[in-house]
């Protein structure tokens, strides 16, 4: 196999990775010492929470090789003030590297905004390196959520669920 380039893929040859798989995440999860679930109606998913965030954990992409770590803000925001979230979200991502923040539109008149990161091992990942792109997602995510807390101030959108 050969990368776009031209030169030999990364996971070609001696010395690879192990493959990673959503049984070696629930074994990060269990070593930092992190709770989670399976979602019963997604069992690719895993589920937490994290200073009272919701999040899944998952293996995207077409060879399930991204380490997906996705928050969800525990506020919801009115349709209303969808330009102002995306600004939010568009200074957040301008500045920083780590997560992809994000709106989605969840009804006709709420909005909730989200945090992801990313991080693909298609050529395999050693344990400490899947604890280390958990945490960095934890981490990120929790800090975009508790940046856009202090900037609404007391203009915080209803707690969801």
């Amino acid at each position: 196999m050969t990368a776009v380039h031209g030169a030999p893929h990364p996971s070609a040859g001696a010395g690879e990775l192990p493959a990673i798989t959503l049984e070696r995440v629930e074994q990060s999860l269990t070593r930092l010492g992190y709770s989670f679930v399976r979602d019963e109606e997604h069992p690719e998913v895993l589920r937490a929470r994290f200073d009272d965030y919701r999040f899944h954990i998952l293996l995207a992409g077409a060879h399930r090789s991204v380490l997906q770590t996705r928050g969800r803000w525990n506020h919801s925001v009115d349709i209303s003030r969808k330009v102002e979230m995306i600004k939010l979200c568009n200074e957040w991502n301008m500045n920083r590297v780590w997560p992809k923040a994000y709106v989605r539109r969840e009804s006709e008149s709420v909005l909730a905004l989200y945090g992801e990161v990313n991080t693909d091992y298609l050529c395999g990942a050693a344990d400490a390196q899947i604890d280390r792109a958990i945490e960095c997602g934890l981490s990120t995510v929790i800090s975009f959520f508790r940046e856009i807390e202090a900037r609404l101030g007391s203009d915080l959108g209803p707690a969801s669920d």
